[in-house]
């Protein structure tokens, strides 16, 4: 279902709201009945305790929800999803069972599903993690939108306080279908989220079976989102964002109260709800976002059986993840909204996933016979950043915790093309999602143009990409599956699979290779041209004012940032300040702009740093071919000029052919002597 973007709606600046009736007479309190709800989502397996970070681990969830839970009994703990996969080394190595055991432990009543906890497939959530609380888990798994599994998920929850049914309603985001491997959810489809709350919400309370609906959906969420008024509360994950959110009024009912946890244990969502029993209705909603460090300080009585839990996982764990892989000299870091938030931003280009996508390359062809020719990473897939010195087993692994094995299909250049157009989504909560390139490759895009066709020029190991050529690329399993909605790299050939998991090749690379340093020439540069100096057609016209306006010159972690940036046309050049200012969730840090004169006899646009990035797409100016030798469309802003122009010589080639023919024939004889008698009257 359509949503309205998060960035349309207006966000409310506290971390708390409250509605309902200010006062209620003494007889009606005799019939209330206070409601305590408590939920986190997007767990990740953080289990080790991080104030540095913000987060509480499992210790302090477990010492907050028992603590709520003494105060009120009428408390109820659930999680929204994603509760395992992507997770930290303490957790990951041992398949997050301790992560599964803590949550057990806390009493967690219900839980969505996330889509990583479709990480390892459908049968392994079935059967080690389990859906019914018969597994790893001792709690229920919701999946309302999640069909053709066997066992199918619940759809919903019915948990009872003080007389008071309250039915957990439980979806997944909808596109969690490109987010996890293909393979592992074969006959699995994933319908509409909202859809199938609002279903089986009108279902319980129109059945009797519920007095309270509170929907956990593992996806963006806002009260302007179209859920049915039999829904009270919803519990919102995927997005990692914290907010609290309310809704317009809804007659005699209480506004919709959306509410999310951010991530990794830093806040606790806490939701208390007013119910009558005698109306039969709720009267009050107060919803606030508790922070880790709020909760540790309030936190008088910890859980001992969920720190033990812990301090067993940290023990396993340790021996193997402080063995030193090797010492590397340069850090590496992941995209950024905002200065020093690492990781916040996917749709840009990162130095982690450039090294990561570099690695495989470098990895699968030491290792294998598979001679793989590009290199490639998802964001998403990256989480952790990888700081200079002493890199430890453990560190090494969080970068990327998935334990996907790698392998390699080929494609044509036009199929890849189509690849990097779909890092813009038209659907979903990002508007971006960056690829990590091996160093052999390199892009310009104009994002002003239609999705689909921003890709303008693409070259590999300096080289223009030939569209028709096949070109074989390498990456985790995932991803070459057509793993998050990159459905081009699926109409590729037959996966080879080299045998190997991401983390040991990425080890392998790595200690190959401790010098290694940050990719300075970053593989994606946007250029968008405009001015009188260009033609509708896409060609440039001499003597005319162009302006070359750039993006992307920049990363946005702590690598190096470029200060100026020199752009270069046939014989006319102009240096310009590049603006480093972050760009959020987009490609497009690092701007600068100039404007000069188109010189005769150009054939590109040319840009260089001062911190190593270069490029050069090539252009025609009028109507001289650019004489490239590279028949590829994305040459050119239009692309029609150059096949024009050929087009034009050949029927001229083919006038002169007629004319040879004639003039040297029996007819053409006279018309020559008259000719030549002509001539000579100017000699």
């Amino acid at each position: 279902m359509k949503r309205l973007s998060r960035a349309a709606l207006a966000v409310v600046a506290t971390t708390a709201v409250s509605f309902g009736v200010i006062a209620a007479p003494a007889s009606a309190q005799e019939n209330n009945v206070e409601l305590n709800i408590l939920g986190v989502t997007d767990f990740h397996g953080h289990i080790e305790q991080n104030l540095e970070d913000g987060e509480m681990g499992a210790s302090g969830l477990a010492c907050y929800v028992a603590s709520e839970r003494a105060a009120n009994p009428n408390t109820s703990f659930v999680t929204v999803g994603d509760n395992i996969g992507g997770s930290p080394f303490v957790s990951s190595i041992l398949r997050d069972a301790p992560t599964l055991a803590a949550l057990s432990a806390m009493g967690v009543d219900a839980s969505a599903l996330g889509n990583h906890e479709f990480d390892q497939g459908y049968e392994d959530l079935v059967n080690r993690v389990s859906l019914d609380g018969t597994g790893s888990a001792k709690f229920p798994y919701l999946g309302a939108n999640v069909e053709g599994g066997d066992p199918a998920p619940a759809k919903s929850e019915i948990v009872e306080l003080d007389g008071v049914k309250i039915a957990y309603v439980g979806a997944v985001t909808e596109e969690t279908a490109t987010l996890v491997s293909p393979a592992g959810i074969e006959g699995i489809t994933f319908t509409g989220d909202i859809e199938a709350i609002n279903a089986e919400a009108d279902r319980v309370i129109e059945a009797g079976d519920a007095d309270v609906v509170i929907a956990l959906i593992h996806a963006e969420a806002a009260p302007t989102d179209p859920f049915s008024n039999n829904v009270d509360v919803v519990f919102s994950g995927h997005t990692h964002f914290p907010y609290v959110e309310s809704g317009a009024a809804r007659g005699d009912k209480q506004p919709l109260v959306v509410i999310q946890g951010h991530e990794y244990g830093k806040v606790v969502s806490d939701v208390e709800i007013s119910y009558d029993r005698e109306a039969g209705k709720i009267t009050n909603i107060e919803a606030r976002n508790v922070s880790a460090a709020d909760v540790i300080a309030g936190c008088e009585t910890p859980n001992e059986a969920v720190d033990a839990i812990v301090e067993a996982a940290v023990g396993a764990a340790e021996e193997a993840g402080n063995e030193v892989v090797t010492t590397i000299e340069n850090g590496f870091y992941r995209g950024a909204n905002e200065e020093g938030a690492t990781g916040s931003n996917r749709g840009v280009e990162s130095s982690l996933s450039n090294l990561i996508a570099e690695a495989g390359l470098w990895a699968v062809n030491d290792a294998t016979n598979l001679n793989a020719d590009i290199g490639i990473m998802n964001a998403g897939g990256v989480r952790a950043d990888l700081e200079a010195g002493e890199v430890t087993f453990a560190e090494a692994y969080a970068t990327q915790n998935f334990s996907n094995t790698y392998g390699a299909r080929d494609l044509t250049g036009a199929q890849f093309k189509k690849a990097l157009e779909q890092q813009w989504k038209e659907t979903g909560d990002r508007p971006r999602l960056a690829l990590g390139l091996s160093n052999n490759v390199q892009y310009s895009y104009d994002e002003t143009r239609e999705y689909g066709d921003r890709i303008t020029h693409i070259t590999i190991n300096g080289a223009p990409m030939d569209m028709d050529a096949s070109y074989r690329i390498t990456g985790s399993s995932f991803l070459i599956a057509g793993g998050d909605s990159f459905t081009a790299f699926a109409e590729g050939g037959p996966i080879a699979e080299s045998g190997f998991v991401d983390i040991d090749l990425f080890n392998r690379y790595i200690s190959a290779h401790s010098d290694v340093e940050v990719r300075a020439n970053q593989s994606s540069v946007g250029i968008n041209l405009s001015g009188a100096g260009l033609a509708e057609d896409g060609t440039l016209i001499a003597g005319e004012e162009l302006t070359v306006d750039l993006s992307s010159l920049s990363y946005t972690g702590p690598e190096a940032k470029p200060t100026s940036v020199k752009v270069t046309v046939g014989s006319e050049s102009k240096t310009a300040e590049v603006d480093t200012t972050i760009v959020p969730q987009i490609d497009s840090t690092g701007t600068a702009s100039v404007t000069l004169t188109v010189p005769a006899g150009a054939t590109s646009v040319d840009i260089e740093t001062d911190n190593g990035t270069t490029f050069s797409l090539p252009v025609t100016v009028e109507g001289d071919d650019n004489g490239n030798g590279d028949d590829n469309a994305d040459d050119q802003a239009s692309g029609s000029s150059a096949g024009s122009l050929v087009a034009v010589l050949g029927v001229l080639g083919a006038l002169g052919g007629l004319l040879g023919f004639f003039l040297n024939s029996a007819q053409g004889a006279p018309f020559m002597a008259q000719l030549q008698a002509t001539l000579a009257q100017f000699m």
